[in-house]
Parts: C-alpha cells; structure tokens; sequence
C-alpha cells in the first residue's frame, strides 16, 4: 500500500527541454501562435489545437508531439489530469529514457495527480510479473518554471501526493476479499496510522454490542463488524466544535439473503468509501494541510453475506442511538453501517456539528448521474454550493440533489423506520441520504442544526475492467480524495 512500492515513474519540474527523449505539449485550439515563442520549428508545421489533432516533429533528435485538446473555455483541472495522464502512457509505451510534459503552472497539480495515476498498474497478485526497472524519468517543463523553482516543485509534489492517497484508495479497493476481509483490513489501517503517525483507535467488541446495525449486517458472515477511528486536530489544537468523516467499509456485499446473484461481481469495491477516506487521510498528513476543525474519521467494516445468522427481511433491529430499523431488503445495508457510525459519533463526540458519509451506496445513483458525477445530499445550501465548487476545482465533480424531506418515505408500521424507501425506485440515492439524516442529531433552531453531506460514489469509482486512456484496467478512478481534502481543509 505504501506509494514506495507502487512502481511509480521518477517526477521533476525543469525550465529547458535539453536531454528529453519524448516531449507532449498540449495545444490549445485558437491559440496555437502562443506556442511558437517556445518552439519556433513549430512554425512552419502548422500544428493545430483542434481536440484529436496531433502533429509529430522530430527536431534535434527529440520527439515532440503536439496534441490538440480543443478551446480554452473547456479546459479544467479533469481534463488536464486525464490529458496529462494520456500523455505519459502513450510516451511510456515506446521505452524511452525521459519524457518531458510541457505543462502551465496553472495545471501542474492535474498533471502530476494524472501521470502518478496513470502510471500505477494492476498487477499486485500476479507473482510472475515483473516491475518494470527501466521507467522513464517524468520531468514537467516550462521555460517560465526558472524564476520560481522552489514553489512549482511543491505544486508538483501537492500532486503527487493526492496521487499517492488516490492509488491507496485504488490498491486497497483491488485487493480480493478473502485476503481484505473486516479483521484484515483493521489491522491494515491500524499499521497505516502509526506509519502515517496518526491517532487510530480500534473500537472493541464490547463498546459495539449496542451497535446492531453495523454487527448485523455482518451477521451472516464468519468475520465481525470493526469500527476504527481516526482524531486528527489542527495545528492550533483540538477546536470546540468537530466534523466527523465517515467512510462506508464494505469488504464484499453479496446482498445478503436476498442475493446479487449475477451482479456480485466487483462488489469487493464495497468499501471504497473507506479507502477513500484513507487516502484523504494520507493526502492531508503528507501535504500537511490544516483541517478546518477537530475531525474524527470514522470507518464502519462489515461483510454482507449468506450465512444461517444473516440478517432477515422483516427484523427489526436497534440502532446505537436507540431508534429501531426495519429490514426490507437485506441488499440495502450500508446505510445501516453508516448509521450506526453517525450513532457512535454523536454520542461519543459530543462536539460534533458537521456529518458527512461517503460510499458506493445506490445503484439508483448510477442511472440517475452516470460515471461523471457523485451523487451529493445536503441539508445546507451553503455547503451544497461549496462542495459543488470543490468538486469543480479538483475534477471531483458533485451533482447534490434536492433536499426535500418529501422524498423521506423510510418508513414501517413495526419500526422507527425501515432500511428502504416506500418507493424506492423514484431518488433512491436521495431517499437513502435521508435515511442517514435521521441519525444526526437534531437541533431546534435552525442556525444550529449540524451541517449534513452524503456523497454516493457507486457510479464514480468507475471499475471500468477495459481501463481508460489516462488509467489502467482493474483500478477504480480514486474519486473523492482530492475532493475531500479541499473540503476538510483550510
């Protein structure tokens, strides 16, 4: 898991071309003269910025390809990462000694999150494959680079470290589950912590036995639920008030007895949630960003399976906080692990105003928004309006959905509520943010109700088995790192 043996490509920033075997430049459509000041042979090739375009000049015994990648107005931060990703696996692909990426300072960041990305592969159980020893050394270049070198290396380095929490959050999600199982992967955060010199607590088996949403759904299972947490202060200290992160960990969903059956397959990446919180957690120490406030990351682990104690459809079970669930169907359990992480927040952290969740929740959630947007449920405009300008900014784009308490049908005539919707097939992924809402604890003036987000990844982790351009097969995109550490984060 550590980014040291992930077989990643040497990086650096420079200010001359000299000594490149491959060069990328990408071309801005409209603006193509702008680059002949830096590459005056390029002149009389006339190089085009259409998206698609690409134009090979070999000049001086280097290669440069110039790449078109459409108008200005459509550039951004995803783009530029997938662009910059592309580049370095086309480059890659011919051996060479260097490649050099000509990049602005405005998207060094993107570009280095997307070389590091693209460069990780998928080869963690194939015993007989060899790492590649003879990886091109990366060097991102620009001649304006000279007069600050010391600030874009740490540009540079800021990426690479998003990076990095990206591909832990990408391993941890490829490992099979009966290697990554609950106890496994508790002792797995538990040495990433004191690697990471942070503060984790393995909550025990007797704190949790109140806790029957999350042991229930591991009920069917031969490995128990786990709860581990995260208190990371800022660097003034431990604040007032607290935010609690929780990240949805499960290790293999079958559904439990009202089975997946043909649709199991890549339920490993369960608990993406949880490595994504994991990787924002790495991306934030070895960044050294300041939290906003005192955060407590929480990561519910359970396996949903099929054993004779496997939670029912028609039980009913008491939450950490007392209120009593309904199962409907056995295949809407992450919201009861979550739920009861929400539980043990507020009652164990008192301070605690700001909930956020993030999993791989719905599949109503994917045919509603696709593998472009996470799905966001918010309670607070405000909040909804910066997380919308967070995603934008690092290429985590957020749709939130509206916040309507209509959409709240969890109910049942035996229980405090059920674990599905009346009507689930309208807004499900809203409905089941508004399940966890419940579980927040309620304040009776409205400027201090605690501040509620849930973020539904199941269509962003994107488990594309043919890969993409810029990202290799068997490897989820790493959504939700970047967007995180900018939301926690001063």
């Amino acid at each position: 898991l550590e980014p040291k043996n992930h077989n990643l490509p040497k990086m650096d920033v420079g200010s001359s071309f000299k000594g490149l075997s491959v060069i990328y430049i990408p071309v801005v459509e409209k603006k193509e003269k702008d680059l002949y000041k830096t590459f005056p042979f390029a002149k009389k090739e006339k190089i085009k910025g259409k998206k698609g375009s690409k134009k090979v000049i070999i000049h001086n015994g280097q290669i440069y390809n110039f790449v078109g990648i459409g108008l200005e107005e459509k550039m951004n931060y995803r783009t530029m990462r997938r662009f910059y990703g592309s580049a370095y696996v086309g480059a890659s692909g011919s051996k060479p000694k260097s490649i050099g990426l000509y990049c602005d300072l405005d998207y060094l960041e993107a570009a280095s999150v997307g070389v590091n990305v693209a460069a990780l592969k998928s080869s963690i159980f194939k015993p007989k494959a060899k790492k590649d020893k003879d990886l091109p050394n990366v060097s991102f270049v620009n001649p304006n680079f000279k007069a600050k070198m010391a600030y874009v290396k740490s540009v540079m380095k800021k990426g690479q470290n998003i990076a990095y929490g990206k591909n832990i959050m990408r391993v941890l999600g490829s490992l099979p589950p009966n290697e990554l199982h609950t106890e496994k992967y508790a002792e797995v955060i538990m040495e990433l912590a004191k690697k990471w010199k942070v503060k984790c607590e393995k909550i025990s088996k007797k704190k949790l036995e109140k806790y029957n949403l999350l042991n229930a759904v591991s009920a069917g299972s031969g490995h128990d639920s786990q709860l581990l947490v995260f208190t990371i202060h800022p660097r003034s200290g431990k604040t007032k008030k607290a935010t609690a992160m929780i990240g949805k960990g499960l290790c293999f969903d079958a559904g439990g007895v009202q089975s997946k059956q043909n649709y199991m397959k890549s339920m490993k990446e369960d608990m993406a949630g949880s490595a994504s919180v994991m990787g924002t957690i790495y991306s934030i120490v070895k960044n050294k960003l300041d939290l906003k406030e005192t955060t407590y990351f929480l990561l519910p682990l359970a396996e949903n399976m099929m054993g004779r104690n496997a939670m029912r459809p028609d039980d009913v079970y008491t939450a950490g906080d007392g209120q009593t669930v309904e199962i409907i169907h056995t295949d809407a359990e992450g919201r009861l692990v979550m739920a009861d992480a929400i539980c043990y927040a507020k009652k164990n952290y008192k301070n605690t105003h700001k909930f956020y969740t993030i999993a791989t929740l719905t599949g109503s959630c994917i045919i509603a928004l696709g593998q472009h947007y996470t799905g966001g449920v918010c309670n607070n405009d405000d909040l909804a309006c910066d997380v919308t300008k967070i995603g934008k900014k690092v290429g985590d784009y957020v749709h939130v959905g509206p916040w309507d308490m209509d959409y709240d049908d969890n109910n049942s005539p035996v229980a405090d509520m059920s674990n599905l919707g009346e009507q689930d097939r309208e807004a499900g992924w809203i409905k089941a943010g508004m399940f966890l809402y419940r579980f927040v604890p309620k304040a009776k003036k409205k400027e201090k109700q605690a501040q509620f987000c849930h973020f539904d990844i199941a269509a962003t982790i994107d488990m594309d088995e043919k890969g993409k351009a810029w990202r290799s097969k068997g490897l989820s995109s790493g959504v939700g790192v970047g967007l995180l550490s900018e939301l926690l984060t001063k």
